[in-house]
């Protein structure tokens, strides 16, 4: 069995629970199956603790770990191999921060980015940065003290470089198109919607995302209620907006109805309901959706448990039902957690970019992909630094196929009541401003990726029972955020 040491001098920057939440991966982004654990007492100083592994390659570690003026953010480590000794972690992530802007910067450049003097000095002053920790060595506290503020002056660099980057692909692309056909558009669920809020998703997106969650279409089995979702439709329709349906596949409490559970150990039964729904919800809506999203979340952990065999047998009989009924509209499915966190607690076989690639080599019909960012939740991905989202699309993007993201981050801190997905502990708080600002840094790196062609909001509002807490774009009270003037924003710079 393969272990991995490391050590920080003290719990300022570690969170007490970023050890369980600590992942080894490959060069392929993968993580491997781990158990986690300390090796001194959980409050001691200083802090060791060691992740094993079934095999003895060299991986990077990612780590939730805090910095100031960022929160608490899932930091990586460049390739580390196997030592006796630990290593120190403060160090190695400050390395890996400056090793991802590094190869970015380089990687980019033989692409066409120019680099002017403001980015290419706060590169440079990153790396003197790390100098600094290095020289510091033996003092463990001094090495600590310097490699944090070489891990800020990277993360500048890194956000500067994303800026940069994103500014001259949007104006790239727009060289061959002066509005961009990107899809942007916002989720919406079975609970009826104020006028105002009509009005401002018709000014602010081209694209509604149906949900035609089965729990809202068949409350009893067999008999199937349309009303609230044709009326979405009918609206989507008359302001002109693309519509996307689904997902119709998807199995957690938010769209699986309370009669299936009484099939949870049925499978052939399970399926043979699923694939009636989807029968009547396709032949409902026929040439009327631009886009279905055939299947969700099918790589996580659902409310009824699932062998992987079962998760991909009702993949691909979902989409077969789909193709029965509708042949020509194309048909996404989308993935939850693309960095894969959850493989690093649960050993199983595919990663979601290995069982997007497998369904796309099937040649079942699948068009593109779509990939879920839900920003700092419990289920969630973590937060991290611009960079990484970039370079996980870049990953993403290695499938050849159209990607469509769908998006959310909170706006609070505060506890959520209405809301089935709370939101990870953060070390600083969110806020309605933090969100848009964050939202605005992400947005055009997004559309600057060619093969970006929908971000969908996720969440549209906290005035009804939602899922992700504070992730809304209109507040309890129904007031739209400072994040839809940022999104409004986008289309009108870049969007048709």
């Amino acid at each position: 069995m393969g272990e991995i040491r490391f050590f920080a001098p003290n719990h300022d920057s570690l969170p007490r629970q970023a050890i369980d939440n600590a992942l080894l991966s490959g060069m392929d982004g993968v993580p491997w199956y781990s158990v986690n654990r300390w090796q001194h007492e959980p409050n001691a100083s200083p802090v060791l603790f060691a992740l094993e592994r079934t095999i003895d390659e060299s991986g990077n570690l990612s780590i939730p770990w805090r910095v100031e003026g960022y929160g608490e953010l899932m930091l990586a480590t460049a390739s580390l191999r196997e030592t006796k000794a630990a290593y120190n972690l403060p160090l190695e992530l400050a390395r890996g921060v400056l090793n991802r802007v590094r190869n970015q910067v380089a990687e980019w450049q033989m692409a066409g980015l120019v680099v002017d003097d403001e980015l290419a000095n706060k590169i440079q002053v990153a790396s003197s940065a790390f100098i600094d920790a290095i020289t510091a060595i033996p003092d463990a506290e001094k090495t600590a003290e310097a490699a944090q503020h070489a891990i800020r002056c990277g993360l500048a660099a890194s956000d500067a470089l994303c800026a940069e980057y994103s500014q001259q692909a949007l104006a790239a692309r727009h060289q061959s198109h002066e509005r961009l056909p990107t899809m942007l558009g916002v989720t919406l669920r079975s609970e009826p919607l104020t006028d105002a809020c009509l009005q401002t998703c018709a000014e602010t997106f081209n694209t509604g995302a149906i949900s035609f969650a089965w729990r809202a279409v068949e409350q009893n089995a067999g008999k199937h209620e349309w009303d609230v979702f044709d009326k979405q439709l009918e609206w989507c329709q008359a302001q002109g907006l693309r519509i996307i349906g689904g997902p119709l596949l998807q199995f957690d409490e938010t769209h699986l109805p309370d009669w299936i559970y009484l099939w949870e150990d049925d499978f052939e039964q399970l399926q043979g309901y699923l694939n009636q729904y989807i029968r009547a919800t396709v032949k409902h809506y026929c040439g009327r959706v631009q886009v279905w999203n055939c299947a969700a979340r099918m790589n996580v952990t659902g409310a009824i448990t699932l062998s992987e065999e079962q998760r991909l047998r009702l993949i691909v009989g979902a989409i077969d039902e789909l193709r029965r009924n509708d042949p020509h509209t194309p048909l996404i499915v989308s993935f939850d957690l693309p960095w894969g966190e959850n493989l690093a607690a649960h050993d199983r076989d595919l990663s979601p970019l290995h069982l997007a690639d497998s369904l796309i080599r099937a040649d079942l019909g699948v068009i593109g992909v779509g990939v879920e960012l839900n920003i700092g939740f419990v289920p969630g991905t973590f937060r991290r630094e611009l960079l990484e989202y970039s370079r996980q699309l870049d990953r993403w993007s290695t499938l050849g196929k159209p990607l469509i993201v769908y998006l959310t981050a909170p706006s609070s801190a505060a506890e959520d009541t209405a809301a089935r997905k709370p939101i990870r502990p953060p070390q600083c708080e969110a806020s309605p401003r933090s969100q848009a600002e964050f939202i605005d840094r992400l947005i055009p790196l997004m559309l600057s990726k060619q093969l970006v062609q929908g971000v969908i909001w996720n969440e549209l509002t906290d005035a009804a029972p939602h899922e992700f807490a504070h992730g809304g774009l209109f507040d309890a009270q129904g007031v739209a955020k400072p994040v839809v003037e940022v999104l409004a924003k986008y289309r009108r710079q870049h969007l048709t």
